[in-house]
């Protein structure tokens, strides 16, 4: 819109042991899964009305013919130097462990489900040796540690010129220059290139037929590669080169916060030592999206996808409120009451309603709109020149959650402007000034949906239509619009929105909670029943439970439950029960279920993405709708439920609700 020259590129890294992992437990190639992936991928981001120049992949071979390159040029410059590192071993599996196939306790926090190459819960990067109670993620058992021979890239080396590099940037987020020179602080150690696994780009050296590029180093060239892919694509085989070796070019980097190592030290490393490209010129990272107070994490169910927000909400309007709570100096709360309010409230009541006042007057009275400003123009427009010159600083500095605060109150100053000028009033007494000051909200008009079109492309498109001017959508016609260089004309139809009502109740009807046991005794009247009080944090309750010839009441004092909090109240055998625990029983065993991790009680239980719809008691009937069963989750097994015709996990405070005993997959949930 600045009519620079851009490139836009985006796609999918295939080569992580994710995918690995995925293909060794469906029994397929890993190929498959990655193409499953890059389609879904693709389909989302059209969905989104995303558009890059191009969604590349790094199973394509342009991609393994950049990684060539650049890992033997570096190797000959003597940046890559072969040792020998221990490494986990299978000995169930029969192979050498990549980091992501190893889990355990992480030895800074205590996270249960730390990975071998980093805890999701703290950030701290690991190595699979660090952990306690390492464990296979698909045996299940602990590997042993053996030699191994690998390359490794010299990082410690870089350590002067990084900070050097990095001190210089003063124009990036405090938080990922912080984030980054506190790194190279700590101390830069080399990291290994290569790794044990048949899945990935192939090591150009004899004697490492067996052993694969590790992907932290080779998917950061996927960048370049796709940038080589879409040069061929438009015939011209030089294009590439003159985006990522002219030193005049600016290369943003958009990136959540846990990439940012790989991003602003590990990628600039690898670039130094290839001399030939361009250094990273910004690293806008954003921050956490939380979802009912947990983190997004796709692997866990917390959040919401794409494609079940889009069954809810037009793309449009999606776009509009993640721009507008874009976690970009600081944790963001997605919540669809909020989405609600801010379409109906900011884009709908403000900007629609101004759309809509202004050409229904001009349409309804028939009106010409003038060709040109008149006197006092220039006067009038000077605050829309001001908004246009905060904006384009703050769209300049990736500043998009402030440059919507922005444009918003712009759009209400607007209004106000609209009440102030009453042209109903005036198209009476004086059509000349009518004329005029319609010129002048006109011109307001089409400066609200320049700068409105980056976030929603398709509305603003039929509604700059709707105004009828010939110039194109950009930067240089709002400049010209505060100039009163821009012919309008105007004429009236419906806008495209409309009022937003999503029904925020969701398909949960069960209240699960997360409760502690403070007392278990044995029921007088039946023998197979316990008599449990329980704590849900904010209240204590009583609640009889089947499960005296599984657990002794000593055994249960305590433990943390999960109990459906909703249920009817009743009486089992003379006493009162209050709401159930949930137990999974193969039908010769009863074990509990119980949070994964460490949470208090009170926490509200979620199934995947979808939390408590406050719809009131249920029915004991009622549970088997949900089809509770045992299922699989990574290594382990964790309660799953059927809602909306999908398999999810059970989720509490960011963990998986667990039986405390092994059970077979499939196991009912009673």
């Amino acid at each position: 819109m600045l009519g620079d020259d851009v490139l836009f590129i985006c796609g999918s890294d295939e080569y992580g042991t994710p995918i690995s992992i995925a293909a060794d437990r469906n029994g397929v190639p890993p190929k498959e899964i990655a193409d499953r992936y890059h389609a879904e991928h693709e389909r989302s981001f059209r969905s989104m009305n995303i558009e890059f120049d191009i969604f590349s992949r790094t199973t394509y071979p342009e991609h393994t013919e950049l990684v060539h390159d650049i890992f033997l040029r570096l190797h000959n410059q003597g940046f890559l130097d072969e040792r020998t590192m221990v490494s986990p071993y299978c000995k169930t599996c029969r192979r050498f462990l990549p980091d992501r196939y190893v889990e355990g306790i992480c030895p800074y926090c205590g996270y249960e489900r730390a990975r071998g190459d980093q805890c999701d819960h703290c950030g701290k990067t690991l190595d699979p040796a660090e952990l306690k109670s390492p464990r296979c993620v698909i045996s299940g058992d602990e590997p042993e540690f053996r030699e191994t021979k690998h390359l490794f890239f010299r990082l410690s080396q870089f350590s002067t010129k990084l900070g050097e590099y990095i001190s210089k940037k003063e124009w990036w987020r405090q938080s990922v220059r912080a984030f980054s020179l506190s790194y190279i602080g700590e101390g830069l150690k080399d990291r290994p290139v290569t790794r044990d696994l048949e899945w990935g780009v192939t090591v150009p050296l004899p004697g490492y037929e067996n052993k694969r590029i590790y992907v932290w180093f080779e998917a950061l060239m996927g960048y370049i590669s796709a940038s080589i892919v879409l040069s061929r694509i438009r015939g011209d085989n030089e294009l590439w080169r003159r985006y990522w070796s002219d030193p005049e070019t600016l290369s943003y980097y958009f990136l959540g916060k846990d990439n940012i190592i790989f991003h602003s030290v590990i990628w600039p490393a690898i670039l130094m030592a290839d001399g030939r490209f361009v250094l990273p010129y910004d690293i806008p990272a954003n921050e956490n999206l939380r979802m009912n107070g947990q983190y997004f994490s796709k692997s866990r169910g917390i959040g919401i996808s794409v494609d079940d927000a889009l069954s809810l909400v037009p793309a449009e309007y999606l776009r509009y409120y993640v721009a507008s709570i874009l976690p970009d100096t600081g944790d963001s709360d997605f919540s669809l009451a909020d989405l609600q309010d801010k379409v109906n409230s900011e884009l709908i009541s403000k900007y629609g309603n101004y759309i809509n006042r202004l050409t229904s007057f001009i349409s309804s009275n028939k009106l010409e709109i003038p060709a040109k400003a008149g006197p006092g123009f220039s006067e009038s427009i000077e605050y829309a020149s001001e908004f246009l010159n905060e904006y384009r600083k703050l769209m300049d500095s990736i500043e998009i959650k402030k440059a919507i605060r922005r444009w918003v109150d712009f759009v209400q100053a607007g209004n106000s402007l609209f009440n102030k000028l009453q042209p109903w009033k005036t198209i009476k007494d004086d059509r000349g000034k009518c004329a005029s000051d319609l010129f002048l909200l006109t011109c307001i008009a089409g400066i609200m949906t320049v700068t409105l079109s980056p976030f929603l492309p398709a509305s603003t498109e039929r509604i700059w239509k709707t105004l009828g001017s010939r110039e194109t959508m950009a930067m240089e016609t709002a400049a010209k619009i505060v100039e009163g260089k821009v012919h309008f004309r105007p004429v009236h139809e419906k806008i495209p929105f409309e009022p937003l009502s999503i029904d925020l109740r969701g398909p949960n009807s069960l209240d699960l909670v997360v409760a502690r046991v403070l007392d278990a005794r044995e029921h007088p009247d039946a023998d197979r029943l316990l008599i449990l009080r329980v704590s849900l944090g904010s209240e204590e309750r009583q609640i009889v439970a089947g499960l005296r010839k599984f657990y002794a009441p000593s055994d249960l004092k305590g433990r943390r439950i999960i109990i459906v909090a909703n249920l009817k109240k009743s009486k089992i055998r003379g006493e009162e029960s209050n709401g159930m625990l949930l137990a999974a029983d193969d039908g010769t065993r009863s074990r509990i279920l119980e949070p994964a991790g460490n949470v208090p009680e009170g926490t509200r239980v979620t199934i995947g993405q979808y939390s408590y719809n406050g719809s009131g008691t249920i029915e004991i009937s009622d549970l088997s709708g949900y089809s509770l069963r045992v299922g699989l989750y990574g290594s382990g097994k964790a309660a799953t439920a059927t809602i909306d015709g999908n398999t999810e996990i059970l989720i509490a405070g960011g963990d998986p609700v667990v039986p405390d005993g092994d059970l077979p997959e499939g196991s009912p949930i009673h």
